[in-house]
This record gives structure tokens, C-alpha cells and sequence, in this order.
């Protein structure tokens, strides 16, 4: 049975009025599917994850999620979108969730939101966006920030459960070691035309490592051409 394609980018270029963020870009994502996009604060993870969720209007290039533009498609109950501060609503009301594993957390009626840690905050609204259901495409900007280690295992535990289930995801990190092993192809943002590999095209036998991603990372950064852009 042929895979169900849930993400569809072609020849996408992104900017901010005159100045290009990236160009190119095309490639497809199935379900039970993981793509991460990597690079350092200011390359432009967050303007292609915006781009996906429909926020940003792309230069050129078509972005189809599940056969449908962005906007769309996110007014549906199939996608989630999650982004950190940008993303949360002003107030929470009296709800309990599980506190990975610790018993519950009880939320007073109309608190703000940002009279919670950051930490909180970023736990409330990952566990809205993963609790959708069904969940189609799942797109995560920089989700382990403001995270403690327990919450970072959990967060990558609970994009695992996702993905085993259905849902194509897309994540962002300038942290190497969050997506290590985690995706099954990596986005490089370190210049305007990103390179796209494979796992296996970085672990041949075995996981990808934290390692590996730093080994492939700082190669793609001095220039060599050992690896295919897109």
C-alpha cells in the first residue's frame, strides 16, 4: 500500500521584503513520517515551519498539506501547530493534565498564561498540540525549549507514540542532540539552499547519533559537497 503523502513543498523559496531565507526547497513527507530541520538561531527554521502552518506567504514555490494549501488544512482537526510563546492563548483555564509521570498539575480558572514558567507554558501547549486527535501533520517549532530533562524525554517519547501511529511530523531544533535518532530525514539550514538527507544516508549501520549530526553539521558548514542539496 502506498504511503498517504500529508506534506507536499515544491521549488519553495521564503524571504522578509527583499531579503531571500532560503530558495528551492522541495521535498515530500508521508505519514508515519519524521523530518527535522536543523541550523543555528537565525538560519531560518522558524520561516519554513511558518511557511508550512501558512503564516508566512512563500517568494514561489506551492506547499500542499494533505492535498490542501496551509491555511486550509490547519482549520481542520488533522494538523497541529505548535510555535512556543506565539502559539499560546492569553489564559488557561482549570484543567489537570499529567505532570510526566508526578501526578497532576491543577490550573486555577483564568490564570495567565504568563504568570506560568516558561517551562510550564511550553508543557501546557505541547500537550494541546500532541492531544489533538486524530492528528495528521504535527509541526513542532523548537518544542524543547524552556524543557527540564524529564519533560525533554517525555516530549521526544510522546513524538515517537505519534509518529508510530500515523502522524508526519516536522520539527526544529539548534540543538543537535534533540533530533538525534528521532527523524527519519534532516533539513540543514546553513545556507540559502539546504541540504536534505536521508538517516541512512548519515548512519549507514545504526542510529543517528548526536555525533554524527555534529560530523555532518560542521562538514555541510565548511562547504564540502559530500552530501546532495535539494
Amino acid at each position: 500500500m502506498t504511503p498517504t503523502v500529508m506534506l507536499s513543498v515544491r521549488d519553495l523559496s521564503v524571504g522578509y521584503g527583499k531579503r531571500l531565507v532560503f530558495h528551492g526547497v522541495s521535498f515530500e513527507l508521508c505519514a508515519g513520517r519524521s523530518i527535522g530541520v536543523l541550523g543555528p538561531n537565525g538560519a531560518g527554521k522558524t520561516t519554513m515551519l511558518r511557511a508550512i502552518a501558512g503564516c508566512v506567504t512563500p517568494f514561489t514555490g506551492s506547499i500542499r498539506i494533505d492535498g490542501r494549501v496551509p491555511r486550509d488544512a490547519l482549520s481542520r482537526t488533522g494538523v497541529a501547530y505548535f510555535a512556543g510563546e506565539a502559539t499560546l492563548p492569553g489564559f488557561v483555564r482549570t484543567s489537570a493534565w499529567g505532570s510526566l509521570g508526578n501526578g497532576d498539575v491543577v490550573m486555577p480558572d483564568r490564570r495567565p498564561i504568563r504568570a506560568l514558567s516558561r517551562g510550564t507554558r511550553q508543557v501546557l501547549g505541547l500537550r494541546t498540540a500532541l492531544g489533538r486527535n486524530p492528528i495528521g501533520l504535527l509541526v513542532l517549532d523548537e518544542p524543547w525549549e524552556g524543557l527540564d530533562p524529564d519533560a525533554a524525554r517525555w516530549l521526544s517519547a510522546a513524538i515517537e507514540t505519534k509518529r508510530d501511529r500515523g502522524a508526519a511530523v516536522v520539527l526544529s531544533s539548534h540543538r543537535l542532540h534533540d533530533l538525534a535518532g528521532l527523524c527519519d530525514e534532516y533539513f540543514f539550514l546553513l545556507t540559502p539552499r539546504p541540504t536534505l538527507l536521508k538517516a541512512h544516508e548519515i548512519a549507514p549501520v545504526g542510529p543517528v547519533t548526536p555525533a554524527l549530526l555534529t560530523e555532518v553539521f560542521d562538514t555541510l558548514r565548511g562547504g564540502t559537497t559530500m552530501f546532495r542539496r535539494t
